[in-house]
């Protein structure tokens, strides 16, 4: 008697695993709620977040039952290679002119007020094509949605 992994039920080491089949999934715009989503911008001291996403996967469980999971907190993100820096106050004024100049510009290409950085960090990864043998040092920048802008993306 063999079974399938789709109807393989949870080891018991594992009981808190929640499994969805994914059919599709979207996102929608949505003002934040207090301790789910992020309410402040950390790169934009004193700033409201306005609109936050979540994501909505629809699907199955492996019980066949029918499912729509509410992800919170999940923001796109994009890495730029930057040069070695220090990663204490010297790297934070970094940070502050990138996330700056990232929102100044989209604000300023296609004219609106709206918020799109949430914020940035100092990571280091692998650049992702090709081959290299050290991680390198990159900022990580948060994005709103940009789904207005069709052409950025």
């Amino acid at each position: 008697m063999s079974s399938t992994p789709e109807s393989t039920p949870p080891s018991p080491g594992c009981p808190n695993i929640f499994s969805i089949r994914v059919v599709s999934l979207d996102y929608y715009m949505a003002a934040p709620i207090t301790g789910l989503d992020f309410c402040d911008s950390p790169c934009f001291q004193g700033r409201r977040v306005e609109e936050v996403p979540v994501i909505r996967i629809y699907g199955s469980t492996l019980a066949g039952q029918k499912a729509c999971l509410h992800v919170h907190r999940a923001l796109p993100y994009l890495y730029i290679p930057c040069s070695e820096l220090e990663m204490s106050k010297e790297g934070q004024i970094y940070l502050n002119e990138v996330s700056d100049a990232v929102e100044r510009a989209l604000q300023g290409t296609y004219g609106l007020k709206k918020q799109h950085v949430h914020g940035c960090c100092l990571v280091r990864a692998k650049k992702f094509y090709g081959y290299h043998s050290a991680e390198e040092l990159f900022v990580k920048i948060y994005l709103y949605p940009l789904y207005q802008f069709g052409a950025f993306l």
